[in-house]
């Protein structure tokens, strides 16, 4: 699980109520944005990257439903 300092503040210190904001859904790591780093490095020199946005499947835009999985 890929939980961060700002979830357990978020929910005012509770480590249940943050651990229950991850179940089921399976959040952006340092790895997965090592490799989106990594991807645009190595892009060939005639491309340029000027925006790119990553979320996890699991994670909705405003005003839409999250889609979670059983817990592993």
């Amino acid at each position: 699980m890929a939980e961060t300092e700002f979830t357990l503040v978020r929910t005012g210190g509770d480590q249940a109520a943050s651990s229950r904001l991850y179940s089921g859904a399976h959040p952006i790591t340092g790895e997965d944005i090592a490799q989106t780093v990594w991807w645009i490095a190595n892009l060939p020199p005639h491309l340029n990257v000027n925006r790119i946005e990553v979320m996890p499947v699991s994670q909705s835009a405003a005003g839409l439903q999250v889609a979670r999985s059983p817990r592993d």
